[in-house]
């Protein structure tokens, strides 16, 4: 499957974007649109209001929060959740960071994908799943 979006831009800033189906707990879902960081390792982000429409429960790592780097450098503490993604034609667990901002998601989510963007306003986001050939 390929997933694809949009650049959507306002003067000199572009953002790639791509719609997902996000599936949380109890047989509730949404589709929100999510921002592609490719500096970002992590699978995704999404708000806490998403995160408490969706119903998403913690990730156990011994403690509440785990922590995080910031594109910044800086370190901060966030809360981690589980959900499932639509990827690829076929469900994924991801683990989603709670960083109160706008959602996004990163290099985790796109690993054994490829990324092509049309670095214009309205330009196309394609996300394709990574072949591996075997034997060859």
């Amino acid at each position: 499957m390929t997933h694809y979006g949009a650049v959507s831009g306002i003067g000199d800033t572009l953002e790639a974007e791509v719609a997902l189906t996000v599936l949380g707990y109890g047989g509730v879902s949404e589709r929100v649109t999510f921002l592609v960081d490719t500096g970002a390792t992590g699978e995704m982000t999404l708000p806490q209001a998403a995160i408490v429409r969706l119903n998403l429960p913690l990730v156990a790592y011994g403690s509440a929060d785990a922590f995080v780097v910031l594109a910044d450098g800086a370190v901060s503490s966030a809360r981690v959740h589980a959900a499932r993604v639509v990827w690829h034609d076929r469900l994924r667990d991801v683990e989603v960071v709670n960083l109160g901002s706008d959602p996004l998601i990163g290099m985790g989510l796109l690993r054994g994908s490829n990324l092509s963007v049309d670095a214009a306003p309205g330009g196309l986001v394609t996300i394709t799943e990574l072949l591996t050939l075997t034997g060859a």
